[in-house]
């Protein structure tokens, strides 16, 4: 069993890096070939809780890709002239990052691949797809997806502080420092962004995947929550991107009572539905309009 350190590059020219766990032998039983795990925010490849996930996917006879995303770390500094880190990352850009990854375990001869994304992850791999509509995505799984909306934050029980943020990121833009990075707890506790990224991602509809975006997934569809996702970034994300994306035959929604957000405390329960759900989901054959 090997593990290779690897990388590819954007169709905008952002070199990513990563590693790419192969099985001795691959499975052939599967509505897959190979899976993509994409991190959350932050992340990155050789730090990620999705490594032991990775691992085991690979002893099990999958082989799994985990790459940075442009996004990876904090501020990860540049890749030419594109500023790196997830206080910078414009999450549009995560469509070129979904076809690099993607297509790179194509040309190694996996032609189905399985887009696994978790927390800010997940919400990529839904609105990638979305976007994208690659034919080598085979299926889309979305683990402790995330909910950005403007309208939704600023009604919830943390509204205050959603508000205060948003002030302070349109100030600095006006003032014309759109790339000053920012301070903020809502929606994520204890962060960085520039004022630019901040209105972008969490101060507008753009990239609400519970109410756009996850009805465009036409592949086999496996969403995964769990009842202690209490946050109103993720509170019912999960309901509602099932609700909006049931006329897929191939949707699943997953909803674990006691689970965290990734469901790092039930482990051997989402590898029981994940498996189950990849021998067993079948392509929709057509999606009504």
């Amino acid at each position: 069993m090997l593990v290779d350190l690897v990388d590819t590059t954007t169709s905008d020219t952002v070199k990513l890096h990563g590693i790419f766990l192969e099985p001795e032998k691959a499975r052939t039983d599967l509505i897959v070939d190979a899976v993509l795990m994409v991190h959350g925010s932050g992340g990155n490849f050789y730090a990620s809780p999705s490594n032991p996930r990775a691992a085991r996917l690979r002893d099990l006879g999958i082989p799994v890709a985990l790459f940075n995303t442009r996004g990876h770390d904090v501020v990860g500094g540049r890749s030419g002239d594109v500023k790196l880190g997830n206080a910078f990352e414009v999450l549009d850009d995560c469509r070129m990052d979904m076809l690099a990854a993607v297509g790179w375990l194509v040309e190694r001869g996996y032609p189905r691949v399985a887009i696994w994304g978790s927390s800010l992850g997940a919400t990529k791999v839904v609105y990638a797809q979305a976007k994208n509509q690659d034919p080598n995505v085979g299926a889309v799984i979305a683990l402790g997806p995330l909910r950005f909306s403007h309208a939704y934050y600023s009604v919830c029980e943390m509204k205050e502080l959603h508000l205060k943020h948003y002030e302070e990121a349109k100030a600095l833009v006006a003032a014309g420092k759109p790339n000053q990075l920012m301070p903020v707890d809502f929606p994520n506790p204890n962060a960085l962004f520039s004022a630019a990224v901040h209105l972008d991602r969490h101060c507008s509809e753009r990239y609400d995947i519970t109410k756009a975006h996850a009805d465009k997934v036409t592949c086999p569809f496996l969403i995964l929550t769990g009842t202690e996702e209490k946050h109103p970034r993720m509170l019912d994300a999960g309901r509602d991107m099932y609700e909006l994306a049931k006329r897929n035959p191939g949707t699943k929604w997953v909803h674990v009572e006691g689970g965290d957000h990734g469901l790092h405390n039930n482990d051997d329960l989402l590898f029981d539905e994940l498996l189950g759900w990849l021998s067993g989901a079948k392509a929709p054959a057509t999606v009504a309009p």
